[in-house]
């Protein structure tokens, strides 16, 4: 294996294909129980996944290797990666959760994530020191079946979320929700009726090969056409492992995880449950939201990209609540990680309960803001290429005290993301485009 096998979030890849391929999978499971053998904790996982049609063969890849050396596996089936983290710390007999899932890639690809004892992402350390443990493994790891699907699980997924809610804080409300033929169908329909609102569920019939295929979080105009048609209070969308939520008013516009912020920020400030009057945002979030928020007196702190990030910097800072503009939002009163559905329902709560529409709360103003993608055939870094380097500084000169610009590999796909914000349009579209050129010709892929 080149490079490090755990990203930004988890194991990514095309499945049954390294590194998700079975010896590396095997491994990895005999690694984990070795790692936890180790360190004190229980050798017992909760193992749960996606839709998509090589989750089941990949979970018992790495399950099945886990349980042959030793350890102990509930497999709970199909559920939202965040539903593991909430089982974890209400359960706590567990020293480790696995989920399989590529989140919002498309259904070829698949993930594994690991989750630690509390509930939140294992460290970069611990993920690092649980890899050096691959090359000590035999060549062909024992793998046991898999046991069918435990009960429960789904129901008490969802009593966790309830009881973070007053009771039917949704009631009289019409809402369309996206479940993006994945992780959240199973559950979607009934949170959001037990909240009381009548739900519209569309994209809920997953094949194994339709998770987030025009539908979902990455494809929220389809979410916003239904919820005009239908004449709907709200629409929520969410990505294939349902730990990011897309809202969208009753007009039709989408909303991303700045304007959640904003919204939750405020919220949670006018009732004095805003530690410190901080938030976390990664270097992705826009600058309206920093001056927004800065307007209410409150701070924004910002991390680098990915929820881990997020979570691990609120913790430094004190902070009760953090995001991504993608739509990973996490609220410490409820939560150690991103939940889809969660945030959806707090911030649908704010908005009935506060006697107004989530258009008239959501008054963010953005400054203009591009992001381009360009797919890379290497990632040699930006500042070791002189061409881009000089490129990206020049930018920076220019748009000083007015915009910015952040360009980064994607931790889950082979993609140079460029983001370029300017008080004008045109200037951050420009200036983005020529980077982006720069970048396809030191560093593109054919």
């Amino acid at each position: 294996m080149k490079g490090r096998l755990f990203g930004t979030d988890g194991i990514r890849g095309v499945a049954f294909e390294p590194p998700l391929d079975k010896p590396t999978l095997t491994r990895l499971g005999a690694a984990l129980a070795s790692h936890l053998r180790e360190a004190g904790l229980p050798v017992r996982v909760l193992l749960a996944g996606d839709t998509r049609a090589s989750t089941r063969a990949l979970a018992e890849y790495v399950g099945g290797a886990f349980a042959a050396a030793g350890g102990v596996v509930h497999w709970a089936g199909v559920l939202p990666t965040p539903a593991v983290s909430h089982l974890l710390r209400d359960r706590g007999v567990y020293g480790a959760g696995v989920v399989v899932s590529a989140s919002h890639n498309p259904a070829a690809d698949n993930g594994v994530k690991l989750v630690g004892e509390t509930g939140s992402k294992l460290p970069v350390e611990e993920e690092v020191r649980i890899e050096a443990r691959l090359a000590s493994m035999p060549p062909e790891v024992p793998v046991l079946s898999l046991a069918g699907t435990e009960g429960g699980w789904r129901l008490r997924y969802l009593e966790l979320l309830l009881g973070s809610l007053p009771a039917r804080p949704l009631a009289g409300m019409r809402v369309v929700v996206d479940a993006a033929n994945g992780a959240a169908t199973p559950v979607a329909r009934e949170f959001f009726s037990a909240l009381g609102a009548e739900v519209r569920l569309i994209h809920a019939e997953p094949d194994g090969t339709n998770i987030n295929a025009r539908c979902g979080a990455l494809f929220p105009e389809i979410l916003a056409r239904e919820v005009r048609q239908l004449n709907a209070d709200a629409g929520a969308a969410f990505d294939g492992d349902a730990d990011r939520a897309i809202l969208v008013t009753h007009t039709g516009r989408v909303l991303d995880g700045d304007d959640a912020l904003l919204i939750w920020a405020r919220s949670l400030a006018r009732a004095d449950r805003l530690p410190r009057r901080t938030v976390v945002a990664t270097v992705m979030s826009n600058l309206g939201l920093e001056d927004a928020l800065r307007r209410e007196a409150i701070a924004l702190v910002r991390c680098p990209v990915g929820d881990r990030e997020v979570w691990e910097t609120m913790q430094r800072e004190g902070a009760a609540l953090g995001g991504e503009q993608s739509g990973h939002v996490i609220c410490s009163h409820h939560a150690v990680t991103g939940d889809g559905l969660l945030t959806a329902a707090h911030l649908l709560t704010v908005a009935h309960q506060s006697g107004s529409t989530l258009e008239e709360l959501a008054d963010l103003e953005r400054f203009p803001q591009v992001l381009l993608n360009v797919r890379v055939a290497t990632r040699r870094p930006v500042d070791e290429i002189p061409g881009l380097a000089e490129a990206v500084r020049a930018a920076e000169a220019r748009l000083a005290g007015s915009g910015r610009v952040f360009v980064r590999y994607s931790g889950t796909e082979p993609l140079l993301r460029i983001m370029v914000e300017a008080s004008g349009e045109e200037q951050a579209r420009e200036t983005a485009e020529h980077l982006a050129a720069v970048a396809r010709e030191h560093l593109g892929a054919a």
